[in-house]
């Protein structure tokens, strides 16, 4: 979540339209390890509370099962029904 998270925090105190809008200005450098503890508990706090919420884990599980049922499981690697004996990364066909 915190790779998520930095960039929409990370615009409210230094994109200058935004940062101006709230704050009056743009935060300066010595600003910045606050703003890196900041992203650091929100993303802790997202992923205590939200993401390993049972909750939410059932509802990523069915979104899975849906996506996979109706792209009949295109979303994994799968062999299809014919076999090749060629070796993986080799081409279909070789022209001469």
């Amino acid at each position: 979540p915190m790779f998520i998270l930095h960039g929409p925090i990370g615009q409210l105190f230094y994109k200058k339209a935004v940062a101006t809008r709230l704050w009056g200005r743009v935060m300066p450098k010595k600003f910045f390890p606050a703003y890196l503890l900041i992203v650091m508990l929100s993303g802790h706090v997202v992923n205590e509370v939200f993401v390993k919420s049972k909750r939410v884990q059932r509802l990523s599980a069915r979104l899975a099962q849906i996506l996979a049922d109706r792209t009949h499981g295109m979303l994994q690697d799968q062999v299809s029904g014919i076999e090749s004996s060629k070796p993986a990364g080799s081409n279909a066909e070789q022209v001469h």
